[in-house]
């Protein structure tokens, strides 16, 4: 017989495993947890989402939760359309990733400078700042804001975190088994039971 937790983690996968885009859902034991922020954090150290040095705030709080879910994505996952990645100084975004290709274009044709197809730097927000201030800006992945981040039942102080590109490898390969991880993403969902 289930206990009243179980029965709670149960209905929670089970709405995960209904929206529209993640194909499988696991809930992580803390040893999974530890290897996964073990992982990250050398990636912050390094280069964060193939940029620079930086912070995973989504991941880390996803994992600082009583609970997480790992959850493979594929390419019906509704990601925000823009923020997922920041450039950060003190507090003000100087410069973040849009995927709506109409406000690119429209960003670019202001001036702000486009890197990579998708990360936009707002040029006026840093020629205010100035070069050497730029030392000091972070670059920080923060929880994703998604339709249902409010809508999981038993679940309360939700974090959905996007795993930097050897945590999310590490994910499929690891946790999941998956060989071919071509077109499949993955996030981690923190949260602590209601």
């Amino acid at each position: 017989m289930k206990t009243g937790k179980e029965e709670k983690i149960g209905e929670i996968i089970k709405f995960l495993k209904n929206i529209e885009g993640i194909e499988k859902v696991k809930i992580l034991s803390d040893t999974e947890k530890n290897e996964l922020l073990k992982i990250e954090e050398k990636c912050e150290k390094s280069i964060l989402m193939g940029l620079m040095p930086g912070i995973n705030e989504g991941v880390r709080e996803a994992i600082s939760r009583t609970f997480t879910i790992a959850a493979i994505t594929n390419d019906d996952f509704k990601w925000p359309t823009k923020g997922t990645i920041r450039f950060l100084y003190k507090g003000e975004i100087i410069g973040e990733d849009v995927r709506d290709q109409e406000e690119l274009l429209a960003l670019k044709n202001m001036g702000n400078k486009i890197i990579g197809g998708m990360f936009v730097l707002y040029t006026e927000k840093m020629n205010n700042l100035g070069i050497k201030n730029l030392r000091n800006a972070t670059l920080v992945i923060p929880p994703l804001n998604l339709s249902w981040n409010n809508k999981v039942p038993n679940a309360d102080r939700i974090i959905i975190g996007s795993p930097s590109p050897p945590t999310d490898l590490y994910i499929k390969e690891n946790i999941f088994g998956e060989k071919d991880v071509k077109g499949k993403g993955s996030i981690l969902i923190g949260f602590e039971l209601t």
